[in-house]
């Protein structure tokens, strides 16, 4: 009975395994493999490693036992290949200056803690649009970050950020998240969105500078929809060319440093490539934004395109890629990255294998340490 207990556990910590090695996005299997890792890999490792410990001591009084051996055989092939791909995974962090704690992932959290404040950055058409504040022990010099959440331009909203606004102020920095106004299928806002952004980010810098943070430690943080938010504002900023929601506040100021994470990168390629997952598809949420295809209109979707705003007065930017992305597809991400490096800017991407997009949203897991950890130690090393 508990030989083919273990041997059941081992089969379903194969089968996450097998199903990393299919191309992700196609069916569900192998995007619970990919998804599984970045949250679940080190309760997969802990539980094989239970399933061999009962079943091999089993084969052991029972040599000759075909199904003791095979029940062995497989708790042991899951324990080992739970074990490379978490490693994997640690490895990679560890070697882009992050750091993870496998034993501390095994209690992952849930929901959004709270900010110290939640106020209004701007108002439009009577929609006001939200700043939560998230602040340091002491604010006194501590450096400013603005996170910006994702959800293809069309959902989403500051509260729900996760865990990473307060980590990040846990963690000495001044953090504001903000909402910005999302798309429907009849109001895009390819235009509005960055606004909002370049807005809040003025906005930001305002309120930072009173609270005696260090506004020339400016960064901007996002993922994915938000990811590319980030980038537009900071490149455009650094080009004069940002246009803000709030002209009244002055210029936009240019961030001394972006972090994207499975950012929307280049449009074009995940509108032509980005596999559907869970009925949602990169193609519906890019038309909603642009207001319709691209093909009907370029001019929009060079405007929220980065390739657009390439230019050697970028500020340094990380880009965090689950390599397993077949959402917003790594390949995208890395032909901008090339050329971005062409044009003179700065870029540093931090490959994560065996991930998938969104990786990191479950509080306190792999996935979220790679983030956070990453973010942290490049940003101080800039």
């Amino acid at each position: 009975m508990a030989a083919g207990v273990a041997a059941a556990l081992g089969t379903g910590t194969l089968v996450v395994a097998v199903a990393d090695l299919l191309r992700p996005g196609s069916v569900s299997l192998p995007l619970i493999g990919v998804v599984a890792w970045a949250v679940h890999g080190p309760h997969l490792v802990l539980v094989s490693l239970v399933a061999a410990a009962v079943a091999v001591p089993v084969a052991a009084r029972r040599p000759r036992g075909w199904f003791s051996g095979v029940a062995a055989a497989v708790p042991v092939a899951a324990l080992v290949t739970s074990g490379v791909v978490t490693g994997s995974i640690v490895v990679a962090v560890v070697g882009a200056g992050g750091s993870v704690d496998p034993f501390a992932a095994l209690a992952i959290t849930t929901g959004s803690p709270e900010p110290d404040r939640t106020t209004t950055y701007a108002v439009v058409d009577g929609e006001p649009l939200r700043a939560l504040v998230y602040e340091p022990g002491t604010t006194e010099g501590a450096p400013v970050m603005v996170h910006i959440h994702g959800g293809g331009w069309f959902t989403g909203a500051a509260k729900d950020s996760g865990t990473h606004p307060r980590w990040f102020a846990d963690h000495g920095w001044y953090v504001v998240s903000v909402d910005y106004r999302l798309s429907t299928p009849d109001s895009p806002t390819w235009d509005e969105a960055p606004a909002d952004v370049a807005c809040a980010l003025a906005w930001t810098a305002r309120r930072a500078r009173e609270a005696g943070a260090d506004t020339t430690r400016l960064s901007v943080h996002g993922d994915s929809a938000g990811g590319n938010l980030a980038i537009n504002a900071a490149w455009t900023a650094a080009t004069g060319t940002a246009v803000s929601t709030c002209p009244e506040l002055g210029p936009v100021p240019v961030p001394e440093a972006v972090v994207a994470v499975y950012p929307v990168a280049n449009p074009i390629h995940a509108y032509e490539h980005g596999n559907p997952t869970h009925g949602l598809s990169p193609r519906d949420f890019t038309n909603w934004y642009l207001g319709g295809t691209p093909a009907a209109h370029p001019d929009r979707l060079a405007a929220i395109s980065p390739e657009t705003h390439i230019s050697d007065a970028a500020p340094a930017t990380l880009i965090i890629q689950p390599e397993r992305d077949d959402f917003i597809p790594a390949r995208g991400n890395h032909e901008l990255v090339a050329e971005a490096r062409a044009g003179g800017v700065d870029v540093t991407v931090v490959s994560i294998p065996f991930t998938q997009h969104a990786f990191d949203l479950t509080g306190g897991s792999l996935g979220s340490q790679a983030t956070l950890t990453t973010s942290a130690r490049w940003l101080r090393d800039r």
